[in-house]
């Protein structure tokens, strides 16, 4: 009997390990997504090359006047997924719900950046 709780607790053990290995190998790449969805209009390091400026006069450099990093990180996610006026499209149908959580804190980290610098 003791022999048999031992290897039911092990294996829990070893299912808890593996479970958690995999949530974290499924976690997005922020960065990456950043770069293949925002960096055309925002700019690597979250400000915008000159084109885009000229073309959206209302885009901002992330951490401008503060104004994104005041932003909490659920307010990003809800720019992310509803848009912004009728520049600033929505991901919803684009990228997951987690990819959006990621992207929104990459940003938020790149603002805090340039605030911070």
């Amino acid at each position: 009997m003791l022999r048999m709780n031992k290897r039911l607790v092990l294996g829990l053990a070893l299912l808890l390990i593996v479970s958690a290995r995999s949530a974290m190998a499924q976690a997005p790449d922020a960065q990456a997504v950043y770069k293949e969805n925002c960096k055309s209009c925002h700019g690597i390091n979250g400000v915008p090359p000159e084109r885009e400026r000229a073309k959206y006069k209302k885009l901002r450099t992330l951490g401008d006047s503060g104004f994104v990093a005041n932003l909490s990180q659920d307010s990003i996610v809800k720019i992310l997924t509803n848009g912004m006026d009728k520049n600033m499209k929505s991901f919803k149908d684009k990228l997951s719900a987690d990819e959006i959580q990621a992207v929104a804190g990459y940003i938020k980290e790149l603002a805090e950046k340039k605030k911070a610098g």
